[in-house]
């Protein structure tokens, strides 16, 4: 018998490992009847596979085959499964202009054109996902690599589990980091992971850029060498702004860093509240999936 039962699953995905945890049914959340669930499950990647699609689409057929609960998936339909994808599995934009009146399909091509001309991204090779900010004067998109994608709904096809979500971390923050900066002329959104820090700028609550830096062992850890990487990240997006640095609002997400070096370069630090701080990379994403 699977040890999850049959509670919907909810999975995070790192580049080195996948955990693994069962969530309570809505409806029993509901009516208060939610029982006891099994501990999250960490399904680790080897080391000569991390980072590699293969390695996570691997451990994904790994973790899904320890569910053998087919006689009640038999009874009661397909398990559902939700997703959330660490952000080094794909690339990110924001595009300005006037989006109100481009039609959907329209939008997906400027954008596939954009990664291409950025990255060399050939069209076919990544699905495009973006989201129209309010007002209609700027996009986020993210590219995921096809092969990734579908490969993980292959997967979730061949283990009998219907994967229902399936979501990348930095876009589920915006809308979050947007309200809290609601009052700021100027805001920098910092979010640190293991191996990426992304810089998100908002000026008058709009999305203005966009900015990944590679990260590599220790830098995460590195407060000081963050809070420079964080200031270049501002000069570089506020090119096309009349923000300054100094009358900028920084928010920090993701890895636990000092806010003393930040102060002094940036207006104001605050750290946004985030579940399970002391727990890996796949930890965090497998809660933000729930």
């Amino acid at each position: 018998m699977s040890p999850w039962l049959n509670s919907p699953l909810v999975i995070g995905v790192g580049t080195r490992e996948l955990v693994v945890a069962a969530t309570a049914p809505r409806w029993k959340v509901v009516r208060g009847h939610a029982a006891a669930l099994a501990e999250p499950t960490s399904v680790a990647i080897p080391d000569e596979q991390c980072f590699t699609e293969n390695g996570v689409l691997d451990a994904l057929k790994m973790a899904l085959a320890a569910d053998h609960g087919q006689t009640v998936r038999t009874l009661l339909g397909k398990r559902q499964v939700r997703i959330m994808l660490d952000d080094f599995w794909a690339s990110h934009a924001i595009l300005r202009g006037d989006f109100r009146t481009v039609r959907a399909s329209e939008i997906d091509q400027i954008l596939l054109a954009h990664f291409f001309d950025r990255y060399g991204i050939e069209a076919e090779s990544v699905q495009v996902r973006f989201s129209v900010q309010r007002g209609g004067r700027a996009v986020f998109a993210s590219a995921i690599a096809r092969t990734l994608h579908d490969g993980i709904r292959e997967a979730g096809m061949a283990a009998g589990v219907d994967v229902r979500s399936l979501r990348l971390c930095l876009p589920d923050l915006l809308n979050r980091v947007q309200d809290a900066a609601a009052g700021a002329s100027t805001a920098l959104l910092l979010f640190v992971a293991d191996t990426l820090m992304q810089a998100v700028l908002f000026e008058e609550n709009r999305w203005v850029a966009y900015d990944s830096q590679r990260l590599f062992p220790g830098d995460a850890s590195d407060a000081e060498r963050i809070a420079a990487q964080a200031e270049q990240s501002f000069e570089c997006l506020a090119g096309r702004t009349s923000g300054k640095c100094e009358d900028c609002r920084i928010y920090l997400c993701g890895a636990e860093l000092d806010p003393a070096p930040f102060e002094g370069r940036f207006c104001s630090t605050q750290s946004l509240a985030q579940p399970a701080m002391d727990k890996p990379v796949a930890h965090r994403l497998m809660e933000a999936a729930r």
